[in-house]
């Protein structure tokens, strides 16, 4: 039901240049029902005592219904209603055949990503690839009424299994293809490395991303995937506000494999959103600010979570000693037991 509320919106919101066509086919209909309803009121009153009489016989004329509950019985009349067939009915069937071919256009015109986007608070998404689609796959497990706009000029159409995600058809670097994904009321927006090129092209196109992005919406929070090391202090000055090292991390799952098996399948499980834990960074209290680690570890006290470590200048300090103090801006690495 969601997902066809979202497409008739869809259908109605992007139909508004065929709107004048409709308009003028039906004033034109009006007029012609006006006319010869009238026209024929006049001519048989005993058979049509009222204009209303007039009209409703004109109308299931032109529709073609032919109730036969009024039959013109002059010649006169007949006349009238074999114009009215002549003409009526033709502008009508044109304007049923406009309706639809305007409706099947606007379906065709969406799935080929060139309509805007219209509500707020929605992730943007780009690049199309593997990685997109498994996060597409997690977002609507975790949240099923989220509004995604994905992004992607690689894409002819918008894959038949995401009905429930609005696609934009273009890059991420222009200006009007950001304004069509409403980027200035986005939530979040999140830029996956084009896997249709080499690694520097990505991340320099990925970047690219982030400058217009962030020149368009400074304020939107910006999650940026990079793939060379050596890019990653250009992503930041470009405005990222976080970075997934993609390479740094599937290298340092590989290291770690020989040396201790089965470590890849621990960090996919602390990543993973279907099970009972999860991983998030708490604000550190203000009540804590001046503490040392040992000091927090012995007041702890949150039920249902485990402290793993503190966050401080995007890098992670796990179970540092007694002696640590925290600042202000630190964040909590807990584990947290989800509620049932």
């Amino acid at each position: 039901m969601v997902v066809l509320f979202r497409f008739a919106s869809n259908i109605i919101s992007s139909a508004s240049n065929q709107l004048n066509n409709i308009i003028r086919l039906l004033t034109a209909l009006f007029l012609i029902v006006l006319i010869f309803g009238t026209a024929i009121h006049l001519l048989e009153p005993g058979v049509y005592p009222d204009m209303f009489d007039g009209f409703w016989w004109a109308i299931v004329t032109i529709s073609t219904v032919g109730y036969g509950d009024f039959v013109p019985e002059s010649h006169f009349g007949r006349i009238l209603g074999v114009l009215l067939i002549l003409t009526g009915v033709g502008i009508f069937s044109f304007y049923l055949t406009n309706v639809a071919t305007s409706a099947i256009t606007t379906k065709d015109n969406i799935e080929r990503g060139k309509y805007r986007f219209h509500r707020n608070g929605h992730i943007i998404i780009v690049g199309w690839n593997e990685r997109t689609r498994l996060l597409l796959k997690e977002i609507k497990s975790q949240d099923p009424q989220a509004h995604v706009v994905l992004i992607d000029e690689s894409l002819e159409r918008k894959p038949s299994d995401l009905n429930w995600v609005h696609f934009v058809k273009g890059p991420a670097s222009h200006d009007k293809i950001l304004h069509k994904a409403n980027i200035q009321e986005a939530h979040t927006a999140i830029i996956t490395a084009d896997s249709h090129t080499d690694e520097h092209a990505a991340d320099s196109k990925t970047i690219l991303s982030i400058l217009t992005i962030k020149g368009v919406n400074p304020k939107l929070y910006t999650i940026a995937e990079v793939i060379t090391e050596s890019q990653i202090l250009n992503a930041r000055r470009a405005g990222a506000d976080e970075l997934v090292q993609s390479s740094v991390l599937l290298s340092s799952l590989m290291h770690n494999g020989p040396e201790c098996h089965g470590v890849s399948k621990l960090m996919l499980t602390l990543l993973d959103t279907n099970t009972k834990n999860k991983m998030e960074l708490q604000k550190l209290p203000e009540e804590c600010i001046g503490l040392k680690y040992g000091e927090l570890i012995e007041d702890w006290s949150f039920d249902g979570e485990h402290l793993l470590g503190i966050w401080r200048d995007d890098s992670a300090q796990l179970l540092p000693p007694d002696s640590y103090e925290l600042k202000e801006g630190d964040h909590l690495v807990v584990l947290v037991k989800k509620k049932k």
